[in-house]
């Protein structure tokens, strides 16, 4: 199975092309887990999936165990959230094909942050591809490293939306338990990607794994995210003497309006 290495984000760029990313993660204590950049085990990943379970009596929260090379691992959420620097306050929830049912969290509302010109209802797509900028690579950001598939990124999940609306009111979120829950996820399934590289290494160097003679990976250029990241998406960069760097959709690019519910 292919490993997910996770990804780093360039907040250089950000802030100098006046994206509010960084202050963002910053308020929710967030902002470490996106520069993490170690090398990656693809076997160690493998094995850690192996022998992972959940060992939690408690149904509301998570403590996961497995092993490396004999070396006996174990963490929950507050563990998980010292090792990568995440903060462990706030909301738990994660299911990707359903909206919570939380009176003041009102589905219609919250996609109307990302979709102000839309004609949104509880059924739609959501494409991605009617984001503005900041929100579109808000999203890629959650769907590769915060809870990464191994599939396209055209529309959001449930999930996704549940964690970018947190991101920009600054609601508190929960990272690690979503992360454990993910993990636990993809222990059940026969194929697909697994994920966490990265994490996984600053896991086992706090449990005083030690590296031997394996393989060594690292994250490709394509792996940060900066300005080519964005014209990757089919934006492109232009300066406006009143705003400094703004993001355009190209011309025929990938911003084309679309009927919902169809395709």
């Amino acid at each position: 199975r292919k490993v997910l290495c996770g990804r780093v984000v360039d907040f250089a760029f950000t802030s100098g092309d006046n994206f509010q990313l960084e202050r963002w993660f910053i308020a929710l204590g967030w902002r470490d887990f996106f520069s993490i950049n170690v090398p990656y085990y693809v076997e160690i990943v493998k094995e850690f999936y192996s022998n992972m379970s959940n060992v939690s009596d408690d149904c509301d929260s998570l403590e996961i165990k497995t092993k490396v090379n004999r070396t006996v691992i174990n963490f929950d959420d507050k563990l998980l959230g010292n090792i990568l620097g995440i903060s462990t306050v706030g909301s738990k929830f994660f299911e990707t094909k359903k909206w919570p049912k939380d009176p003041e969290l009102v589905l219609k509302d919250c996609l109307r942050v990302f979709y102000p010109n839309e004609n949104v209802f509880g059924g739609m797509a959501k494409p991605t591809n009617l984001l503005g900028a900041e929100h579109r690579l808000l999203h890629h950001i959650t769907a590769t490293h915060i809870l990464p598939t191994s599939g396209g990124h055209e529309k959001m999940s449930y999930q996704d939306l549940y964690i970018i609306w947190h991101v920009v009111t600054g609601k508190a979120l929960n990272p690690p338990h979503l992360i454990m829950k993910n993990m636990l996820r993809e222990t059940y399934k026969v194929d697909g990607a697994l994920p966490y590289g990265m994490v996984i290494t600053k896991i086992i160097s706090h449990f005083g794994f030690v590296i031997g003679n394996e393989v060594v990976s690292r994250i490709d250029v394509e792996d940060i995210y900066n300005a080519p990241s964005l014209k990757r998406m089919g934006w492109k960069r232009v300066y406006e003497s009143a705003k400094g760097n703004i993001w355009l959709p190209k011309e025929g690019g990938r911003r084309k309006r679309r009927v919902e519910g169809k395709g």
